[in-house]
Formats: C-alpha cells, structure tokens, sequence
C-alpha cells in the first residue's frame, strides 16, 4: 500500500476529530482559553512588543488573536496578516486601516489593502494551526498555503521564529508528518509549552 496515501487517511481523520472538538468549544471556552494561551505565550516571546509579527484573523474558533492584534496596533506594532492570491500563493500584508477587511473565499478575514512584508522580515510568525505532531509539524487544512509560502526560508540562518497557539487536545500524539509540511519552533498549549529543534 501507498505511504503517502495511508498517511494522507490519517492526517484527514485527525484533522476531522479535531475539528470537531473545536467547533464544539463554546465562545466562553474559546475566549478564556485563548486569554490563557496568549498569556503563557507573551511571557515567553513578548509577542506584544515583536517589532514585526506575522498574525492572523481567527476563525473557527481558533484561538483568539484579537486583544494581541488591538495591543499591537495601539503600540503601533508592525503585524501582518495573510492574503491568499492566485494559484494558491500567498503573502503577509500589513493592512494600511485594520478595519477595513475583506473576507476571502475560505471565509477568513484578511486587509482590504496594504504593504506586503516578506517572511524573512519577520521577528516571528505565528501560523494557525488544526494540530501539531509529535515531531512539531503542522497539520493545517490541506491547502498548504503556509507550507507554500515558508518552506523556502526554513533553512536561514536568521529566519523568523515560527510558532503554533492551540488548544491542548490539538497536540497528536504521534508522527504523521509528509515531506512538504513545515515544523514549528514552539507551540503553546493553555498547560504545557513544547519546543522542537
């Protein structure tokens, strides 16, 4: 039998199990799970003073980013957020007004307009993520828009610390990664921190 395709089997039960659990957080949960998340996060990265931070709009009940975002624009912080493009590209954009949003056909929210920002400017990025590995490779939704657009900086030297915020029933307990998922440096969790050389 295939590896790649028993592989692809279990990454799509993982992702479905996990989104499930996920979906299944009510607003509360999410709100006070993010909080705690972003707060172990902040005290190990200073997220809200990295001068250039690769963000995201949550959606989904992903973890909530919108107090680091509000934070980081009152200190007039430089955060980017993805934009998806043709062909499956994408690229970080630093939006010129944050309230002006549109929302692409994922249904995601991503600035209307702004100046594009490349990965390697980054201080740190951090991806949004379904579930993480043993290993510390991504599991995201199957487009592979992150895989895409970092794979090509992972080997530099000075390359933007790449990190994962997730819920603590999103870590898998095993390997499932392919060739062409990227690993993160450092995931946190609301109760554990794991890092991954």
């Amino acid at each position: 039998m295939n590896w790649f395709l028993v592989n692809a089997d279990v990454k799509t039960k993982y992702r479905q199990s996990i989104l499930e659990a996920r979906n299944a957080l009510s607003s509360s949960e999410v709100v006070n799970l993010s909080s705690q998340i972003i707060k172990i996060a902040d005290e190990k990265l200073a997220l809200t003073d990295v001068k250039t931070l690769g963000s995201y709009f949550a959606a989904n009940n992903e973890v909530d980013m919108k107090n680091l975002n509000n934070n980081r624009r009152e200190l007039n912080r430089i955060t980017t957020y993805p934009v998806i493009g043709p062909n499956q590209s994408m690229k970080f954009i630093e939006p010129k007004n944050s309230e002006r949003l549109n929302k692409n056909k994922f249904n995601i929210f991503e600035p209307s307009d702004g100046n594009e920002i490349a990965p390697m400017m980054h201080k740190v990025i951090i991806v949004p993520t379904v579930g993480i590995d043993s290993n510390g490779y991504r599991l995201g939704h199957g487009g592979g828009y992150y895989d895409r657009l970092l794979m090509p900086i992972l080997q530099n030297k000075n390359r933007p610390l790449i990190i994962g915020l997730i819920y603590d029933f999103q870590f898998i307990n095993e390997a499932i990664n392919e060739a062409h998922d990227i690993k993160l440096d450092i995931v946190f969790s609301e109760k554990k921190i794991e890092e991954f050389s």
